[in-house]
């Protein structure tokens, strides 16, 4: 369908410069296209305000080697794991120690005996080998323990799985190394790969691969580049490409381009030929931090190696033109995106939205909603986290209705303040009855039980979301 924006100029921006150099502009390498008189010591990008900086947030006292053992519960909690809906929560360091409380006393009993029946229910259902061949069961599974800080759950849940014969898989040892990562559980990872000897598997690049990407998801990065420079030679292990790229995005989280630069120098050094996910993730680094020079020059690079750009590759351009308010520029790289016959996806309609949200221009942002489902595209959490808000904020409090009751339909991951101002509206304007129909439709119960019906107490102020950042989710991960 042509975007309602398409009446803009089509005249060529550097902004939006697409290179049509061809193989005989070839240079020698990312390197050198990185090369001075390249600004490289651009400042740091600038902070998303809708964006939650998790490396802020990091705990000092998590994990101060490689080889660590669990935490005693008295240790600081990480943030990052903090549920604000919620007093009391723990961090992975508190494991060791058992979990926080999560709801009010009144509650923590029956709670308690549902979760513990489910994971027992959990616990016979692996017992079918069919069923532990189902990676989305056990991640899904694990996500909602992760939400819930329920993380000795999650590593006994994972302990679990070494009575079967699975565990002298590599792939099977690999998926739990991933579960634990992204509980932010990495030394725990690091223990399983440890164990692998033990339990009879054999541990090759993959696993390894797999242990960096713990580490990194877990956003702890010098531990990742501790274990990246210490373990290969010490196993017998060689880098491949993989290892590479999980680095290079590892120091992209950081932020350090010295580091940057030293791995691509490795690469290049062991005789590698960088792909669409090296690129991808250089283009996204520089463009967020509006090295748009930099950024063109890897594109260009990119090209030279008969490797075509792909949706990852605009929408990392489309955000750093939308981040810096250049929207015209933006709208006229999504007319080069269709001609080259991409599609723009959610992510490239969220880009768009969440611009013109920071600029509080709810009519442009609701016209990239809109044509979004024209487009027959479904919207993701992002992109209700930073609409629904708005509405509300606009005093549209029955389209944001609308877009609440949208959201739960297409099952979206819910977010309490992203449904917060809906129901403190509803109920500022004495709907009772709709405001609850909304929480029981999402599910909601436990975040909202000040309203009527939802608690057999007095209104406890304390499991009433916090209204901080709507967006819990990265506007930047696809």
């Amino acid at each position: 369908m042509q975007s309602p924006h398409s009446s803009l100029s089509k005249t060529q921006n550097p902004h939006t410069r697409i290179s049509t150099c061809t193989k005989s502009n070839e240079q020698s390498g990312i390197l050198a296209v990185l090369s001075p008189p390249w600004n490289l010591q651009n400042p740091e990008p600038k902070p998303n305000p809708h964006r939650q900086d998790h490396r802020k947030t990091q705990n000092p006292n998590q994990i101060s080697t490689v080889k660590t053992t669990a935490k005693p519960r008295t240790q600081t909690k990480s943030k990052k794991f903090v549920n604000k809906s919620k007093k009391p929560t723990a961090s992975p360091a508190s494991v060791a120690g058992g979990d926080a409380v999560t709801s009010s006393n009144d509650s923590k009993p029956t709670k308690d005996s549902n979760l513990t029946k489910k994971v027992e229910k959990f616990k016979r259902s692996c017992e079918s080998q069919s069923f532990r061949q189902v990676h989305g069961l056990y991640s899904a599974f694990i996500r909602r323990l992760r939400e819930a800080n329920k993380f000795s759950i999650i590593d006994e849940v994972l302990q679990h799985q070494k009575k079967y014969d699975d565990i002298k898989s590599e792939d099977f040892v690999i998926r739990m190394m991933l579960l634990y990562g992204y509980s932010g559980m990495a030394d725990h990872a690091h223990k399983l790969f440890d164990e692998m000897p033990e339990l009879n598997c054999e541990r090759t690049n993959k696993s390894f691969n797999a242990l960096l990407s713990a580490y990194v998801n877990s956003r702890k990065v010098d531990e990742a580049m501790k274990v990246f420079k210490e373990l290969p030679e010490k196993l017998g292990i060689t880098p491949d490409l993989v290892t590479y790229n999980t680095m290079i995005k590892a120091v992209c989280r950081k932020g350090s381009m010295e580091d940057i630069l030293s791995i691509l120098e490795e690469v290049e050094r062991n005789g590698l030929e960088p792909d669409m996910i090296t690129f991808n993730t250089l283009l996204e680094e520089f463009y967020r931090r509006d090295l748009f020079a930099e950024g063109d020059r890897i594109w260009d690079l990119m090209k030279s190696k008969d490797l075509v750009p792909n949706i990852r590759s605009y929408n990392s351009r489309v955000r750093g033109l939308t981040r810096n308010k250049k929207f015209a520029d933006a709208v006229e790289l999504t007319g080069v995106m269709r001609a080259e016959g991409i599609s723009p996806d959610v992510h490239t309609y969220n880009a768009f939205i969440t611009g013109y949200r920071g600029d509080n221009n709810i009519e442009e942002a609701l016209k990239w909603y809109d044509e979004m489902k024209e487009n027959r595209l479904v919207p993701d959490t992002v992109t209700y986290c930073l609409l629904i808000p708005l509405v509300c904020k606009k005093g549209d409090l029955d389209r944001a209705v609308e877009m609440s009751e949208e959201a739960i339909r297409h099952k979206v991951l819910s977010r309490p303040n992203m449904y917060k101002p809906v129901i403190d509206g509803l109920v500022g304007e004495g709907k009772i009855d709709k405001a609850m129909q909304l929480v029981k439709d999402g599910k909601l119960q436990s975040y909202f039980r000040y309203l009527p019906g939802l608690s057999t107490g007095k209104k406890d102020t304390a499991t009433v979301p916090v209204s901080s950042s709507p967006v819990e989710a990265s506007v930047g991960d696809e």
